[in-house]
């Protein structure tokens, strides 16, 4: 994945302050599931956003880190 990608979705996710994967996918139409959950991963390793499962869902959330 590339840094702009990257960029796109924590930009994102720093807008919103909180958003649901599946919300967030809608945001990025021109990447895969597979590709925005490979870049969810990579970022909240580096504890650039934080993901939770909020029952069945899952939501993101900016770290303090990253603003």
């Amino acid at each position: 994945m590339t840094q702009q990608a990257s960029a796109k979705l924590l930009a994102i996710v720093q807008e919103r302050r909180q958003i649901q994967l599946e919300e967030l996918l809608s945001y990025l139409p021109e990447f895969t599931w597979n590709q925005v959950f490979s870049l969810v991963d990579e970022l909240s390793r580096r504890e650039l956003i934080s993901l939770r499962r909020r029952g069945f869902e899952y939501e993101l959330r900016a770290s303090s880190l990253s603003m």
